[in-house]
């Protein structure tokens, strides 16, 4: 009995010393994990590392999803001032003084300055069309396309030439020899190429607006059409 006092003496007589076992215990942590708080603590802990990593993610998506946005806005910008530019040069060359004679001749330089205009214009709502993805437009450029086809052995005779790709070029050598009652026949009436391809430059511009406002400049959703496109959601 003497040494088993001994011994326990000696035994909490060495927590007052560095070498004691007891004192590397911590008994308010080993109370807190004996109850379980510490495991409530510990899924707390590892709940918010979870939130904060999913909000960061969320974050990023929205990111991307608002410069992509932009960037559709942008091309959607371009396909509406080109088809914009397009109409009114199809429409400049339905104007009855382009076709006014002058001494019995048509100023054929004014009325090629007029078609290559148009003809750089087309190019250009081609272009401005192929970087976008919009059913409407799609739909508009290839019926556009589709009547530039159906033109091109009269557009030859008047020098203009369609590419592979559906794009226009002006030969003016050609142009110049051309019969000016054929290029007349083409841009100048209410039913012809030219009248016909201003129609469907409107439809291009009309639709790339109307996509264009389902964002607002910074990229947010439009109040116009709430929620479709509500990333913060």
């Amino acid at each position: 009995m003497k040494n088993m006092n001994s011994n326990i003496s000696s035994l909490f007589g060495s927590m007052n010393t560095g070498n004691s076992l007891f004192n590397s215990v911590n008994f308010t942590d080993y109370a807190a994990i004996k109850s379980g708080s510490y495991k409530k603590l510990l899924k707390a802990h590892y709940a918010e590392e979870k939130n904060a990593a999913k909000e960061t993610a969320d974050t990023k998506a929205a990111s991307k999803a608002n410069t992509a946005s932009k960037k559709d806005t942008t091309a959607l910008s371009e396909v509406k001032k080109n088809a914009d530019a397009l109409k009114t040069s199809a429409e400049a060359l339905n104007k009855e003084e382009l076709f006014k004679k002058t001494d019995g001749a048509y100023d054929t330089e004014k009325i090629m300055g007029a078609v290559k205009d148009f003809a750089n214009n087309y190019n250009k709502t081609l272009d401005a069309t192929s970087k976008v993805s919009s059913k409407n437009i799609s739909s508009s450029v290839k019926n556009m396309k589709s009547m530039t086809d159906v033109m091109k052995k009269t557009l030859a005779k008047a020098g203009v030439s369609v590419a592979e790709d559906g794009k226009l070029s002006v030969d003016e050598d050609k142009f110049k020899k051309a019969d000016m009652g054929t290029v007349k026949s083409l841009f100048r009436g209410a039913v012809t190429y030219g009248s016909q391809t201003a129609d469907k430059a409107g439809e291009i511009s009309k639709n790339a607006s109307s996509n264009s406002n389902l964002y607002t400049p910074d990229a947010t959703p439009s109040t116009t059409m709430p929620g479709i496109f509500d990333f913060r959601a």
